[in-house]
Parts: structure tokens; sequence; C-alpha cells
């Protein structure tokens, strides 16, 4: 009885210790088994799967362009595992040849980040072909070429491991451009600052800063929009408070991103009490919709006489660009309904002179 108890009991233990080593991680694998040099092994080499490793051709893909990856921009990576109904998961990280991660990671629908440089599985797949994506976005400029590996398993005794490399754009990106800078004083203690920006087909944030031009000190602020992309040129604006009359002030206009960090020339300007076009000091209350406006711009007043109207688009440094409206209206509630589909976008002032007053309110066109 005895000999068949110690019998029983090397057999159970050699099926637990079977059993351990074909476990798998349904719920994702655990870190450093990308089969990369700094990892040095794979799902199939950590104990989890009792099997050694195949190469895969065409698991692991990526949206990144042929001519190579725009530094600070995102891609898709998507995995792919062709099978049987059979358990399905993986493991990727994009590495250097020492282990560091190069740009940034993360998860999609099903996936999730172990060890902040390793996307996995959160749940394992039978279906055929199974498939994840994630998001990798691109390292900085100069990096060079960036290998991304990954481990795949379908099923216990079945892994797969692949290596794609990815290069940097061999040509140098097109840098944004900032023209046009201007300023449009408001009030004796606040200025209008604007620029055009061509973000010549990227996309980049939009910034200025200013300082009194006695300070070392400049303060920085988002612009609107805060973004800037494609190929149409965008103006940008920021309105400056709390300014003294009288100061002289500069300003410039900034455009980054990740890989590229461009600066407008540097302004300088000086608020002068009394002389600026302010809409805060309307002699004719009026509303404008939309705003901002794209092809129609409605106007809404109320007259205390007849009398002719004039209401011209006026840009920020004064200029008048165009009359919209000249014509004889009628005491009472008034609505002008103003094509401008054919204006530039940008930032600009609508002026109404009646009754020999004059009054402003900012207006953008998209």
């Amino acid at each position: 009885m005895k000999k068949i108890s110690i019998l029983t009991s090397l057999v159970l233990g050699v099926v637990f210790i079977g059993f351990n080593q074909l476990i798998s991680n349904p719920t994702g694998a655990p870190a450093a088994n990308t089969g990369s040099p700094a990892d040095g092994q794979t799902c199939a080499s950590s104990g989890c799967h009792n099997t050694t490793t195949s190469a895969a051709t065409n698991n692991l893909t990526t949206n990144v362009p042929t001519a190579g990856y725009t530094p600070g921009q995102s891609y898709t990576v998507t995995v792919t595992i062709t099978g049987t109904s059979a358990r399905k998961g993986f493991e990727v990280s994009p590495q250097n040849s020492s282990g560091t991660m190069l740009g940034t990671i993360a998860s999609g629908t099903g996936s999730k980040i172990v060890g902040t440089k390793y996307v996995t599985h959160t749940t394992y797949k039978t279906s055929n072909p199974s498939s994840w994506t994630f998001t990798w976005t691109a390292p900085i400029k100069g990096t060079g070429t960036v290998t991304i590996y990954g481990a795949f398993v379908n099923g216990i005794s079945n892994v797969s491991k692949q290596v794609i490399s990815i290069q940097e754009e061999n040509s140098v990106p097109t840098p944004p451009t900032i023209s046009a800078t201007n300023i449009a004083e408001l009030s004796s203690n606040a200025a209008n600052i604007d620029a055009i920006i061509n973000a010549n087909g990227r996309t980049f944030n939009a910034s200025f800063q200013y300082k009194d031009s006695l300070s070392s000190t400049w303060n920085t602020v988002s612009a609107v929009p805060g973004t800037v992309s494609g190929n149409t040129p965008t103006n940008i604006f920021y309105t400056v408070t709390n300014l003294t009359t009288n100061a002289y002030y500069q300003y410039r206009a900034c455009a980054w991103n990740i890989g590229d960090t461009v600066w407008g020339a540097t302004k300088t300007f000086k608020i002068n009490s009394g002389t600026a076009i302010n809409e805060n000091k309307n002699n004719l209350v009026f509303n404008v919709f939309p705003n901002p406006a794209k092809d129609l711009l409605q106007v809404d007043f109320t007259l205390s006489q007849s009398s002719n109207t004039v209401i011209n688009l006026i840009s920020l440094d004064g200029k008048t660009i165009r009359t919209l409206f000249d014509n004889q209206l009628v005491i009472g509630a008034n609505t002008l309904k103003l094509n401008v589909n054919d204006c530039k976008a940008g930032v600009y002032f609508l002026q109404i002179n009646n009754n020999n007053c004059t009054s402003y309110k900012k207006i953008i066109f998209q």
C-alpha cells in the first residue's frame, strides 16, 4: 500500500509540473517577453509555453508610410494572428538593442501596457483571425530606424515572433512658416496680437509670447486657434490685457510639436491712449451671428432714426478691406444678411457708421 501511495504521488507531481509548464497567460503576458535582444526571451522560453519559437512574417503591421515615420506623429500598429480556434495573445514593444523604448505607446481596445514599454492582450481571443490595434507615437527627430519586436501565441504550443524595422523619413519635412504678424490696439491697456501660420501639411500647436520691452521674462499663452494643420494659412490671435499706456511691448508667434519648433520674428508695439480701435466703446449696439462665420453674416441692430448706414470690414491694423453694405435704413429694428463667402479666413473688425457714429465688433472668418 505504501509503494502504491509513493508511485501515485510521483505521477501527480509529474502531471503538476507538466501543467505548470503548459500554463498560459489569458489576461496578458508578463513584461519582457518579446524576444528582443534586451528581453532575451519569448513566452516559449519563459516557461509559460512549453515549445520552441518559430518566425512570423505578417503578424505585425503598421500604417507608417513607405518613406518612413515623421517624428512626433502617431501611427496605428496592428497585431493579426491567424489559426484555429485556439487561444491567441501577443506582446509587442518598440526598442533599441539595449532595451530603451523608442517613442511612446498607448493601448487600444483589448490591450494594455505592462512594464511601461510593452503592449499585451487583456483577454485572449479565439476567432480566426484575431486582431488588436494600438497607437505608437514616433520619437524625436534624429532617432533613426526604430525596431518593433513582437511575440505571438496561437495555442499552448504555437509561439512565433516577428521583428519589423521602421525608418525615419529621409527627407527633411518642410517647417511651418510664420508671417504677417500684426497688432491692433483695443484700448489704453489692451491689444490684439495676431499672426499667420502655414503648417505646410503637418500639425502644430500655436502660441504667443509677449513681454514688456524692458523685461527679460516672456509670458507664454496659447493662441486662438490652439492648433494649425494642413497647407492653408491660418490666422491666429490673442488679446493681451493689463498693459500700460505709452509703454513698449514685444511679442512673437510660435508653431511647435515634438519634431519641430519655429519662432516668428519679434515685433515691438506701443500702447497709445485714445488712438485705438475700441470695440468696447460702441455708439450703436449691434449683434453679429454667427461668429466665427464662414459664408453668411447676420447683423442685428436698432436705429433711433432713419439714416444711411455703412458697414465695413476692417483689418486688425485698421485698414478697410471692403464695404459690405452702404444704403439707407429705416428707424427701428434692422436685420442685414451679408454675403462673406469670398472673405479670407482671419480675424477682423466689423465697423458700422451711422449718424456720424462709428462702432466696432471683432469677428472671425473661417
